[in-house]
């Protein structure tokens, strides 16, 4: 890790913004301003963001439901531990972790948890822009019913792929060479409508769940409706899929989210803050969460011993 540029580039990341919001905000005053959430208020987005762990556990167990079926808690575990390393490591470099750690517990081959791993954050990424574009609808002068036929359709759009993905299964089948590879890596994709319906259920729920719980945060620290802080939760996490980001997000996740909460009119100052502390929030979250559920899955980790799936 020390030799790696993603390393260095993201711990100067780092650095560069803890002395950002000293020089401009203070940290002492990042800290106090947490004296507006009220701790049972704080509780519930602990618990929310526990199910929202479960929750991706659960489309994680129902796409690979053919290794998984029936052990649902070691796939927990891993899902724990891949979003642990996703959250801390720079450059997305945790992703690496899944394919993995799916090998050594369920023999998954890598062609096939890799390509299926990708396709699962394309949906997410998908699903994100969705949310967002819902949400902005109320800036538009279009009537509710127009809205809720909107919001269906952007949501139901991802359908299409299954038939354009049909349509490239047929096209490979049979051949040989690269259309053989491709083929293969397919197979780890969903082929049936209810399949890939479910896994775009689940990637909706838990991405309107995390955003609301991180809007309503944005909102305690700045006072904007949930409407408007929606934006900004949204714009944080999508400054996930930047090729550079630093090491934990830092920097580069608060540039997200104030770029979702200034078009409202926010001051920079209040808005880095905020953005700061929703940072602060997420990271502890997954310190918190992670130790619990890895706590409570330890029995689960002989599974990782076992020989993986022939």
């Amino acid at each position: 890790m020390l030799t790696s540029w993603k390393f260095w580039l993201g711990s100067a990341l780092l650095l560069g913004l803890i002395w950002l919001v000293e020089e401009h905000y203070g940290w002492l005053r990042i800290l106090d301003s947490w004296r507006a959430v009220p701790p049972q208020q704080l509780a519930i987005g602990l618990l929310l963001m526990l199910v929202s762990y479960l929750l991706r556990a659960v489309r994680f167990h129902d796409f690979f439901a053919t290794y998984t079926r029936g052990s649902f808690l070691p796939l927990l575990r891993i899902t724990v531990l891949h979003n642990f390393f996703n959250n801390l490591l720079p450059m997305r470099s945790g992703e690496a972790s899944f394919p993995l750690l799916m090998k050594q517990r369920y023999g998954i081959p890598y062609r096939h948890s890799t390509p299926a791993l990708l396709w699962l954050r394309l949906l997410d990424l998908y699903v994100l822009l969705a949310l967002a574009f819902i949400s902005l609808q109320t800036l538009t002068p279009w009537g509710v019913e127009t809205r809720v036929v909107i919001a269906v359709l952007v949501l139901m759009a991802p359908m299409l792929a299954l038939l354009i993905q049909q349509k490239l299964r047929i096209y490979l089948a049979g051949g040989n060479g690269w259309k053989a590879t491709l083929h293969d890596l397919m197979v780890a994709l969903p082929d049936h409508p209810l399949t890939f319906a479910r896994a775009l259920l689940w990637t909706v729920i838990n991405w309107a769940l995390k955003l609301a719980v991180f809007a309503w945060l944005l909102s305690v620290f700045t006072g904007l409706p949930l409407s408007s802080s929606w934006s900004g939760a949204t714009t944080g996490e999508l400054s996930s899929v930047l090729p550079i980001h630093g090491l934990a997000g830092a920097g580069t996740y608060e540039a997200g989210v104030m770029a979702g909460l200034l078009p409202w009119g926010i001051e920079k100052t209040a808005a880095l803050a905020a953005a700061v502390n929703l940072h602060l929030f997420v990271l502890g979250s997954t310190f918190v969460l992670t130790g619990l559920l890895v706590v409570l899955t330890h029995g689960v980790n002989r599974g990782f011993d076992e020989k993986p799936v022939e």
